[in-house]
């Protein structure tokens, strides 16, 4: 099966499933089922994109209706009466939502929870290698440039600022520092955003950012790091953000190897 645009497969999996999704539940689904083979390295964001812009430049004819957060369905499966009030004439008046800024305009742009260092090979030039989903493009943040956690276990024991140094120059040293043998794993969230060849935009400007929008950071950050039991919801500014860690294909390698190498030496 031919690739289908973006907005046509978009539409074909809300056809199918006659509910509302999340615009990751979407982009996910379209992986899924085949629709596309090239994903781009940001599946999820180019979903909320397609459907956001759709629906504020053709708000009557667009076959879409955003419900709530990240939510979308199409119009004709919609009970009128369960629909959030006033969200076409929002539209209609051409404003956006806080999870719709334009790419830029988030301080936190991609971000990786409990990552394990064992799946990293710590050589002069780490690769800090993710993916937003199954099917993406691999994203290597070694140059990432933003805010980071060392955890021991799940307990978070350091935290720590990669700006004058890139996040893989940072976790480099503390395989080497005071800190080598209290971690195990990383959580880490980057200001520059992810492009959909998979390179990170390293020109960026952050002239919009605002005190709601630091406030909002600061709390995604400590709830999506330490996740207190008393907060129901993801911070703000965080949703489709998340990347999946990948291991390093010379580790992989090397484990296979090793399984061959038991496997040949018990026969």
């Amino acid at each position: 099966m031919p690739d289908l645009k973006w907005k046509d497969a978009i539409e074909k999996v809300l056809e199918e499933e006659k509910k509302t999704l999340h615009y990751t539940e979407i982009a996910e689904l379209i992986a899924e089922r085949g629709y596309r083979s090239s994903l781009g390295a940001t599946p999820q964001d180019t979903v909320s994109a397609v459907l956001s812009v759709d629906i504020k430049n053709n708000p009557d004819q667009s076959p879409f209706l955003k419900v709530d957060k990240g939510l979308f369905i199409l119009k004709r499966y919609m009970d009128n009466q369960v629909a959030v009030p006033n969200e076409l004439e929002k539209y209609h008046a051409g404003s956006t939502s806080n999870d719709e800024a334009p790419p830029g305009y988030h301080l936190i742009n991609s971000f990786g929870i409990y990552w394990r260092r064992e799946k990293v090979l710590w050589r002069s030039n780490p690769q800090l290698l993710g993916v937003q989903q199954t099917g993406a493009t691999e994203v290597d943040f070694t140059q990432q440039i933003g805010i980071y956690l060392l955890h021991d276990s799940r307990e978070a024991i350091y935290v720590g600022q990669a700006i004058g140094q890139t996040l893989g120059e940072r976790l480099r040293q503390h395989t080497n520092d005071r800190l080598n043998g209290r971690w195990d794993r990383f959580s880490w969230f980057g200001f520059y955003p992810v492009k959909d060849n998979g390179n990170l935009e390293l020109e960026l400007n952050h002239g919009a950012i605002n005190l709601k929008m630091l406030g909002d950071v600061l709390e995604a950050v400590l709830i999506e790091s330490l996740e207190p039991r008393q907060n129901r919801k993801q911070g703000n500014l965080f949703t489709g953000l998340e990347f999946l860690q990948r291991e390093a294909p010379e580790l992989s390698k090397k484990r296979k190897e090793q399984i061959i190498k038991e496997m040949m030496e018990r026969l």
